[in-house]
């Protein structure tokens, strides 16, 4: 199928991402024009005008009157909660967890980043785009990015193996790496997410504070001070982003082991473990008694 008639089709084959489709309302001001509404939005970005016609069920683009409201589709941003990994967030927001790699792109993490509590992570802005005729990977390409190299990207985000064109009637997600909708322009976050990302800020805002005292009461020996100064965090370890994280777990765990409380230590290690999984524990440098709460955790123990 040719280029030309790919953008002919173009009001009925692209339809917003229902997984999930977030909007915005939107009431245009004198001298709007659906071009000037897109830049504001999303920035210098080709086609994105395509996004506010299709939402608004336009069958092409047209004038805007001051005063009334469109509906703009933009990215969303979400909060993450303690235990969430990449791959679990992509299943439930993006529908498939073989999407994290696009998830991880998008906000610039790694696919086996476990994240804080508490952090805001954007989803790709994605559209649905159901084919009218059979379409090809390259045509739809460069109708969306301009060019027809994203082929291969469009196959790994639709699990479309070796398949060069599809159908009439299938559709496929086109996410746009590209676009970033101006903070200022995405809808508020819920109260509860908010309350996770103001307890993330101040956690690790406490953490910084209190890291540096209770490392030199470590290399004193004072555990007794080392689990005063970092009692609170047992309850915040999951707020706390690296390498705050790991350096606060560990030494909190190594003070509750001084003050006999193993099955404290434990929780804190299996905390730990969660999220640095590849942490291991040398038989030479640390306590046995260190080492036998890191084992109950199921952490590895090297040297022996």
């Amino acid at each position: 199928m040719k280029f030309v008639a790919l953008a002919v089709l173009l009001s009925s084959a692209v339809a917003l991402a229902d997984e999930p489709a977030d909007v915005v309302n939107y009431r245009v001001k004198q001298g709007d024009s659906i071009d000037l509404v897109a830049a504001e939005f999303y920035g210098d970005h080709a086609r994105t005008a395509t996004f506010i016609v299709d939402e608004n069920k336009w069958k092409t683009y047209r004038k805007l009157n001051p005063g009334e409201r469109i509906r703009i589709p933009v990215t969303r941003e979400i909060t993450t909660s303690r235990g969430d990994d990449l791959p679990a967030l992509a299943k439930q927001y993006l529908g498939d967890s073989n999407r994290a790699a696009f998830l991880a792109q998008y906000n610039g993490m790694q696919v086996s980043d476990i994240p804080a509590a508490g952090i805001v992570l954007r989803l790709p802005f994605r559209v649905t785009h159901v084919a009218q005729t059979t379409e090809s990977l390259a045509a739809i390409s460069q109708f969306y990015f301009g060019d027809n190299k994203q082929v291969e990207m469009l196959r790994t985000y639709n699990n479309l193996g070796d398949k060069t064109a599809i159908e009439k009637g299938d559709s496929i997600v086109v996410p746009v790496m590209t676009i970033h909708v101006h903070p200022e322009r995405l809808p508020a976050a819920e109260p509860e997410a908010l309350a996770r990302q103001k307890a993330h800020a101040l956690a690790n805002e406490d953490a910084a504070a209190a890291l540096p005292a209770a490392r030199i009461s470590a290399l004193q020996g004072n555990y007794a001070d080392v689990a005063k100064s970092l009692a609170d965090f047992g309850k915040k370890l999951e707020f706390l982003d690296e390498p705050l994280f790991g350096q606060i777990g560990m030494l909190l765990g190594k003070a509750l082991v001084a003050g006999g409380d193993k099955a404290g230590a434990v929780a804190i290690y299996q905390q730990v473990l969660s999220r640095e999984s590849h942490r291991e524990l040398s038989s030479y440098y640390e306590s046995p008694t260190v080492l036998d709460a890191w084992r109950a955790a199921k952490g590895h123990v090297t040297g022996e």
